[in-house]
């Protein structure tokens, strides 16, 4: 009898969908283990060395999804295991994968590609070689979510955008959302999330996209808690 596949798993709980077009929907979080970035702003750095996951075959996950209608794959970087057995064991859920968009991978049985480009300051640049590969598999099953600290990020949030051009599918859901651990640390999260909203009001160059900034609701409930 064949092995069944295992991941390294930091955490599994049951939250809140708190970001991106799913915003609010309950669903069971599945957080793997590691990453080959470090993003200044990381709100989970307990799950980037890749040594604080615990092993678990993809059945006992499985099993752990059959009552949820939404399974959220996350990480660190999900995509820097194989998690294809994983999405396939899955299929009765809606399947979202949470990633950087540094790792491509074709996987038609996820819902949602959840990709966020790092730019400014997360230390990072994006890989758009990358995203056009997500743009030609995974059009209509996915976003891009850009964390924004500063005008930097909105700037090159745009550059990356217009470097695209006509590969974006048009219909393609583009999240802005602030970076909470700065704001937070100076108790101004929702200051940033109304700059953040009135400098894409101004800005008629966000007119051309699907735009929508929203919050990270799970951080409004519980500001920032592991397993929430």
């Amino acid at each position: 009898m064949q092995a069944s596949a295992t991941l390294s798993v930091n955490e599994t709980f049951v939250s809140i969908q708190g970001e991106g077009g799913l915003i609010g929907a309950p669903a069971l979080f599945i957080r793997l283990d590691g990453c080959p970035l470090r993003c200044s702003w990381c709100d989970t750095p307990y799950a980037l060395a890749g040594d604080s996951g615990e092993q678990m075959d993809v059945q006992s996950l499985a099993r752990l999804a059959r009552h949820h209608r939404h399974v959220i794959i996350t990480g660190g970087e999900p995509l820097a295991q194989d998690i294809k057995p994983l999405v396939d064991a899955l299929q009765a859920s809606h399947v979202t994968v949470e990633t950087s968009g540094t790792i491509f991978a074709d996987l038609p049985g996820v819902s949602l590609f959840s990709i966020s480009p790092k730019v400014g300051s997360s230390g990072y640049r994006p890989k758009p070689a990358v995203l056009r590969k997500y743009c030609k598999s995974a059009a209509g099953r996915m976003q891009l979510k850009f964390v924004v600290a500063d005008e930097r990020d909105r700037v090159e949030a745009l550059e990356l955008l217009a470097m695209l051009g006509d590969e974006l599918p048009e219909e393609t859901p583009i999240i802005l959302q602030p970076e909470s651990a700065s704001a937070s640390a100076h108790g101004r999260y929702e200051e940033h999330l109304r700059e953040l909203t009135e400098a894409v009001l101004a800005d008629e160059r966000w007119r051309a996209y699907r735009v929508r900034v929203l919050p990270q609701l799970h951080y409004l409930l519980w500001r920032g808690a592991a397993g929430r």
